[in-house]
């Protein structure tokens, strides 16, 4: 069998064919690169509409190879239909024994396109890695981590985790900083610091409310923890704006005495976290 479809395929293809394929799929490379360039200039111009540019990249570059695919197999070799069903069956059996983890990370990311968990732009943590997500492939996702860090997941893994999305394809995401003080500070003056400190921030969105939560904390002495809950006018800044929020309070705790030294080596470092929004 083997041999028979060795021969039509031989009669099918030719190094002409080849050429024209292979000017077809360098010709597809190049118009995904120019509109990769032209995605990213895109956002950093328009940087209210990123996310809904960086997301149609992914469906775009998908697109565009089974377009470039299906031209080069029905327009430009035009196999008869045995040929191609045999070559088809001699294929999927040979990439079925050899590339198992290829096959399930391709339909991991197909499923992950029309499913949609997660955008490219999104903040998310999977498998104990949290980022940006940069890139959304057949094969792998790619998140960007705080650390500057390029973090490749395979696709089958991470459509087998649980997914925890910050923002869910919106620009801002909530963000929640805590701080701890001794328990006889004036609460209400300390909440009344804290939210100025929220609403001073340049990277807040005021357009959402800003929330003070406070609530009693016993670590080898009485505490009180305050959390800041507060949108962030991009997902980007996230720590900048966890960064600056504290800077503000710290500064004001200590100008007024709130936060003597012997108390503040009672309390334990200030915590950030991020929740869904």
């Amino acid at each position: 069998m083997q041999e028979s479809v060795l021969t039509e395929l031989s009669q099918v293809v030719s190094w002409d064919l080849l050429l024209v394929a292979a000017v077809l799929l360098l010709l597809t490379w190049l118009v995904l690169r120019l509109l990769a360039r032209l995605s990213l200039f895109l956002s950093e111009r328009f940087p209210k509409l990123r996310l809904v540019i960086s997301t149609a990249h992914p469906i775009i570059r998908i697109f565009s190879w089974v377009v470039s695919i299906s031209l080069i197999v029905f327009v430009v070799f035009r196999p008869p239909l045995n040929t191609l069903l045999a070559v088809s069956a001699s294929v999927g059996l040979a990439l079925g024994l050899g590339a198992q983890d290829l096959i399930r990370n391709l339909i991991a990311g197909v499923l992950m396109l029309f499913e949609r968990p997660f955008l490219v732009g999104d903040m998310i943590e999977v498998a104990g890695h949290y980022g940006e997500v940069q890139d959304i492939g057949l094969r792998a996702t790619k998140l960007k981590t705080f650390n500057d860090n390029l973090v490749t997941l395979p696709n089958a893994l991470v459509f087998s985790q649980a997914i925890s999305n910050s923002n869910a394809g919106a620009l801002e995401e909530m963000v929640v900083v805590e701080f701890l003080v001794p328990a006889t500070a004036d609460p209400l003056l300390v909440r009344d610091l804290a939210y100025e400190a929220a609403v001073a921030c340049p990277y807040v969105f005021l357009r959402k409310p800003v929330i003070i939560a406070v609530e009693d904390y016993y670590d080898k002495a009485h505490l009180t923890r305050f959390k800041i809950k507060a949108y962030v006018i991009d997902v980007r800044f996230e720590r900048l704006m966890a960064s600056d929020i504290l800077l503000r309070v710290k500064r004001q705790l200590l100008l007024r005495n709130l936060l003597p030294p012997n108390a503040e080596s009672q309390s334990k470092a200030p915590a950030v976290e991020t929740l869904i929004c």
